[in-house]
């Protein structure tokens, strides 16, 4: 998902692509409550990253390590508080490829004002 916001930011950047305000606002609105949704994550996620207290035996430390792993990523997982970051990363560079898009939209539509305007 990130690497498909980056390439979004790109075409934005380059010009390819363009979007009316109000044809980005109900992007932007969902950007914003998937944002807020992550910052609530946020705090569930720290209950994640607490150790279980399943004793000192072998099997309950691999427990415990396997389970740390699931969640800040390790040998054969990518952890759940990575893949929220790279989302939040990928939000964000959502929301800068549409701030591009609408910008490049006031400039396109101005200029075939200022076209019009002449004649």
């Amino acid at each position: 998902m990130t690497a498909g916001m980056v390439g979004l930011k790109q075409a934005a950047e380059s010009g390819s692509f363009a979007i009316s305000q109000d044809g980005a606002e109900a992007y932007l609105k969902a950007i914003d409550r998937a944002e807020q949704d992550l910052f609530k994550l946020d705090r569930q996620v720290g209950l994640l990253r607490q150790d279980v207290k399943l004793g000192t035996s072998p099997d309950a430390t691999a427990l415990t390590s396997y389970n740390r792993e699931n969640v800040e990523g390790g040998a054969g997982t990518s952890g759940i508080v990575p893949a929220i970051e790279q989302l939040r990363s990928a939000l964000s560079e959502a929301r800068e490829a549409l701030q591009k898009a609408i910008e490049n939209y006031r400039e396109v539509d101005s200029s075939n004002a200022s076209t019009y305007k002449r004649y």
